[in-house]
């Protein structure tokens, strides 16, 4: 059995929350903490490397800076024609998150 890493409780993300990573990635919260979130994109990010990302829910944008901890393929989907694309899913560890900020999107994502 695997032991449990997380710092902080993570909480299910119900309905559809968008995000950007760097304002080019399109991303889908999975879910969130108040240390870090995993998000699902079909991009590459890198662990060790740091983005700025946004995420919007109910007409509700909130900004973090947060560092990829870590990166794994999920699943292939379709991506037009015969070709797929693979379907990442990336842990982001926020980095000195502001709690005005990190309170608005748990209040979004608990409603």
């Amino acid at each position: 059995m695997r032991e449990e890493r997380r710092r902080a409780a993570r909480h299910p993300v119900p309905g559809q929350v968008e995000g950007t990573v760097t304002a080019e990635i399109a991303t889908a919260l999975v879910d969130v903490s108040a240390t870090g979130a995993l998000v699902e994109h079909v991009h590459t990010l890198r662990p060790g490397s740091v983005y700025r990302v946004r995420f919007v829910a109910s007409e509700t944008a909130v900004d973090f800076t947060c560092r990829a901890v870590r990166s794994f393929v999920v699943r292939t989907q379709p991506a037009g024609g015969s070709e797929t694309e693979l379907v990442y899913r990336t842990g982001l560890e926020f980095i000195e998150p502001d709690a005005r900020v990190l309170g608005r999107l748990l209040a979004v994502v608990r409603a």
